[in-house]
């Protein structure tokens, strides 16, 4: 498995076709881990054949519905399926209140999203990283809404996902010093996308979290003329980086056979 990050889905809580809520795959050597599970991401996931045991890990950024709901038919197919039931415990990461969260859906839905075959890990974290699978990852909090987001590095890139997040500084901060960022494109007006850019100078700026139609030329014309020199990129469900290749690899992900 070479390392490689997809954006499973980069819309919201609007009901789009093209857009499922905002959710990233992150691939690290026999690592799996999806960043947000809101509407259409279980789904996604089964379009690219992943089965319940290929993915071991969730982080969630926040509690808002739409980074959260698909938890729910998720686990609710890994314990009732006949074609792929899950037989491996899967570990769900979080900021405080995780187990609270988590403890509200098996108690509403009454058994129906747990099974004997496998367990569900809470994780909450509090700290600014945590250790998957001996790989490190780095965490920021980015008001508002409680939301965390998360940065990583794969060979000589590094990665970073805002979740959820309105243009301040601690967004900059965090962006500094990545190669990818994939970034709440929604909350932030034009004018902040623009500055984003030009502050945080990352190589490839990753719009996601759309509620609007960006218009991209547009967009990397204003920050280029501000210093920019990197490039800006309006994201597409299941649009793939293979980290592998560094930051030239992208491209649209398909169907693949099972690992």
């Amino acid at each position: 498995m070479s390392d490689r990050l997809v954006l499973l889905g980069t819309g919201t809580c609007q009901l789009q076709e093209h857009r499922v809520a905002s959710s990233a795959l992150i691939e690290l050597a026999d690592l799996r881990l999806v960043f947000d599970f809101g509407r259409g991401v279980a789904t996604r996931l089964a379009a690219l054949g992943l089965a319940q045991d290929d993915v071991g890990h969730v982080a969630l950024s926040h509690f808002h519905v739409d980074h959260v709901s698909d938890l729910v038919p998720y686990l609710h197919a890994g314990s009732w399926s006949g074609i792929d039931p899950r037989t491996r415990d899967l570990h769900v990461w979080g900021p405080e209140g995780l187990e609270a969260l988590m403890g509200g859906m098996f108690e509403l839905f009454d058994g129906l999203l747990r099974d004997d075959g496998f367990g569900v890990d809470l994780h909450e974290v509090v700290g600014d990283s945590m250790t998957i699978e001996g790989r490190e990852f780095r965490l920021a909090d980015l008001p508002p809404s409680g939301n965390r987001g998360l940065k990583f590095v794969a060979g000589d890139v590094t990665c970073a996902l805002t979740g959820d997040s309105h243009f301040h500084e601690q967004e900059v901060d965090f962006l500094r010093g990545a190669d990818i960022a994939v970034i709440d494109a929604g909350h932030p007006s034009d004018d902040e996308i623009v500055e984003l850019a030009s502050r945080c100078g990352a190589r490839k700026l990753v719009c996601s979290h759309l509620y609007r139609d960006l218009d991209r030329d547009t967009l990397a014309r204003r920050a280029a003329a501000r210093g920019f020199g990197g490039e800006i990129i309006v994201g597409e469900d299941l649009m793939t980086f293979d980290l592998s290749r560094g930051i030239a690899g992208i491209g649209p992900s398909g169907p693949r056979r099972r690992a």
